[in-house]
This record gives C-alpha cells, structure tokens and sequence, in this order.
C-alpha cells in the first residue's frame, strides 16, 4: 500500500509515564507504524513531564502542536510554544518537554528510522 491514511480518531495514545527516557506523565502516538524510513509521533506532556538528557542518531525535529515547552541542550534551555519548531542534529545531548512552563505541551517528533536513542 503507498498511501497509508491515519485518522485522528485512529491509532492508539499510550502511556510512556515511567518509561526510561521520560519523567512525568506522557502519553504518545505513533503516527508512522510500518516505515522503515522515518519515525514520528504525537508525544503529550503533563505540566512538568520532560525526557532525560538523551542523544539520537539521526537529526530529530520537533514542531509544537499545543502549549508551552522547553528544548535544552548543553548551551541552554529555549522557551517553544504553539507553532514553534526545534532540529536538535544527531549527536547533540538534549532534552525537550512541558519542563517547568506550568504549561502541558504536546509536540510532533520526527527521526529517521534507523536512529538510535542513548539515554544519558
């Protein structure tokens, strides 16, 4: 099939609270099961939910769906809200969530397939 449609009613949101690379409550939906190519989610932050320091393989980019967030790296935390987007390049040691906004925010995360993720 060349064309695979996801409805926004489709597809399920689970919860990744407690996982290893997140802490806080966080919710995501995969948005691109069977790709071999790219992998994207829908991932949503409770206020104060965040990832831990990590690094990808591949460039990743975020684009904020709804409320406010934080992207941080080794040079500093930025602010990011509604409409807002972040390329964090492979490699780069970072963390991105709802932080200490007070705000939840949810973001659209985009890597390539075969990237590989190193919890720090």
């Amino acid at each position: 099939m060349g064309v695979k449609v996801l409805r926004s009613n489709e597809g399920d949101s689970i919860n990744r609270t407690g996982d290893a690379i997140f802490i806080g409550e966080v919710r995501a939906r995969n948005l691109a099961e069977g790709s071999q190519d790219v992998v994207a989610s829908v991932v949503q932050f409770a206020a104060g939910a965040h990832t831990k320091m990590h690094r990808h393989t591949s460039d990743q980019m975020l684009l904020v769906l709804s409320g406010i967030g934080k992207v941080g790296d080794a040079e500093g935390d930025h602010v990011i809200g509604t409409g807002d987007s972040a390329l964090i390049l492979a490699g780069t040691d970072h963390w991105h969530g709802a932080g200490d906004t007070g705000s939840p925010m949810t973001h659209l995360s985009v890597m390539r397939g075969d990237s590989q993720s190193t919890v720090l």
